[in-house]
């Protein structure tokens, strides 16, 4: 038994248009999107476009945007820090200076990575 039948002279089913939206309308709907207290589908629903669609415009404006590094260099003067200088005791000595600390510290040479450790930390 077939269930598909087709009516002779009929006209096949016509696909709707695909809309197509500016690179600014996409742009403001993403900007729209940014305040954590919004609710991405919310937005999508009010301007009549699909949740899903709306969220592969926030991942590809994520994917323009360059990455914010992981390492920013501070400048710095020389006033305030010094290079680290090894003294013939196997120690580290580190001399930080600022504006209301002074901080030396000695640090046994082996534990080169704990000192590091430490003034990152210090530096916070």
């Amino acid at each position: 038994m077939d269930y598909l039948t087709e009516t002779p002279g009929a006209e096949p089913a016509r696909q709707p248009r695909r809309r197509v939206h500016s690179p600014a309308f996409k742009a403001h709907l993403v900007a729209l999107c940014q305040d954590p207290a919004t609710s991405v589908a919310a937005i999508a629903r009010a301007h009549n476009i699909n949740d899903n669609m709306l969220h592969r415009w926030i991942r590809e404006a994520q994917a323009k945007t360059p990455a914010t590094p992981s390492f920013i260099a501070l400048p710095t003067s020389a006033e305030v820090a010094r290079p680290v200088q090894h003294d013939r005791a196997g120690h580290i000595q580190v001399t930080l200076q600022g504006k209301q600390v002074n901080l030396n510290i000695q640090w046994p040479l082996h534990d080169a990575q704990g000192c590091a450790m430490f003034i990152r930390e210090v530096l916070r």
